[in-house]
């Protein structure tokens, strides 16, 4: 403007209305758009600095979601070809006397801002750090505003980061709150767990776990309830076990029964177990392959009513007990080889130990066709 002194002028610190800390100052007068000279990047700034971030608007209003920025509600466009989020100088007028709440308040840039397909910078009044909130999530993101600009864009990183856009396929996931189906079983398969009469049944007292990890533990014990794999114990027990908590590799945990004292009483089945030697045999000179691997392979066997009772253990929540065979016995691993061995065993091309199966053809079709019907007795028995 023809005649102004800036260090007589009156103005307005960039969003003196805000409540923000620290404290800046705001451009309120600002040069005639036909002599303002083009903004350059200062020779001393980084390459990141440098970096021109373009912004794209196609004129789609199916886009428009409505958010809160700083606390105050705001209509914004999700824009997938914006590097940067950038509101009009009026809604952040409009934002201001509204009190929004804003910190890192800055008059100016140094970024080029650029729509696509002009060459002409984009007039950068300031920008400002913000919490934005979509429903339940929030992130923290840097708002730009630029002068007369005509919509609102939240660009694609921090879209990305409320999880409005998304890259990749979603199969086969499974909601957190999600109810939880009963774990598949293997049809027409009860397993009889047989004890020996002579040994007097065991009770054991409770093992107290961290208070930390209650919740956790609480989670799981849910969980196995929910898919059908325990169930309360009511009435009067003989045998009881504790519950252990063990520390798994990925920082989770896994609930296991301490079955030892059980284990000396049940009569095992003694079931051959196959060796190294047994599967190498059967190995041909197939030259397709797949591996299968059956998940929480003991869980597919159903315990008779009457074999549950073995199976009790305690909880800081009282008494449960399993409904599927439960890892930790020691005749599980023969009756599940035995169960594999009579639903397999007229599989061509098909080896297998306990819950890994593998399955070979000398050609695609061969081994596809055998491949089926390993897949069909399996969850078809």
């Amino acid at each position: 403007m023809s005649g102004h002194l800036e260090k007589v002028c009156r103005k307005r610190p960039f969003g003196s209305k805000a409540r923000f800390t620290p404290y800046t100052r705001k451009v309120h007068s600002v040069e005639n758009k036909d002599s303002a000279p083009e903004v350059q990047p200062p020779a001393s700034l980084s390459e990141v600095e440098k970096k021109v971030y373009y912004t794209f608007h196609t004129g789609n209003d199916t886009n428009v979601f409505n958010c809160k920025i700083g606390g105050i509600p705001t209509e914004v466009f999700i824009d997938s070809g914006s590097d940067v989020n950038l509101l009009t100088e009026k809604t952040w007028q409009m934002l201001k006397a509204q009190q929004i709440i804003v910190s890192n308040c800055k008059k100016g840039s140094s970024k080029i801002l650029k729509a696509y397909g002009c060459n002409e910078p984009l007039r950068i009044l300031g920008t400002f750090d913000a919490l934005v909130e979509i429903e339940n999530r929030s992130t923290n993101a840097e708002f730009i505003v630029t002068e007369q600009g005509q919509r609102n864009l939240l660009g694609d990183c921090t879209s990305k980061k409320l999880g409005i856009l998304k890259i990749g396929l979603a199969i086969n996931q499974v909601k957190s709150d999600a109810k939880l189906l009963p774990f598949p079983k293997i049809s027409g398969v009860e397993v009889r767990i047989q004890l020996d009469p002579k040994i007097t049944p065991i009770y054991q007292p409770l093992r107290r776990i961290p208070i930390p990890l209650e919740t956790t533990v609480n989670r799981k014990l849910d969980e196995l309830l929910a898919r059908e794999i325990i169930e309360v114990k009511h009435g009067p027990v003989s045998w009881v076990s504790p519950l252990v908590v063990a520390n798994k590799a990925n920082g989770q945990i896994r609930l296991c029964v301490d079955l030892r004292r059980v284990n000396q009483a049940v009569i095992r089945e003694r079931h051959p177990m196959p060796v190294i030697d047994d599967v190498l045999t059967k190995i041909g000179k197939g030259n397709v392959w797949s591996v299968l691997d059956i998940k929480d392979a003991f869980f597919q066997l159903e315990l008779k009513e009457e074999s549950g009772d073995a199976t009790v253990f305690i909880t800081h929540r009282g008494l449960y007990r399993f409904k599927r065979l439960p890892f930790g016995l020691v005749s599980a691993p023969e009756i599940f080889q035995r169960t594999m061995d009579e639903i397999l065993m007229d599989c061509d091309g098909a080896y297998w130990y306990l819950d890994d199966v593998g399955v070979e053809g000398k050609t695609v079709d061969e081994h596809d066709e055998r491949l089926n019907k390993v897949s069909y007795q399996i969850m078809n028995k």
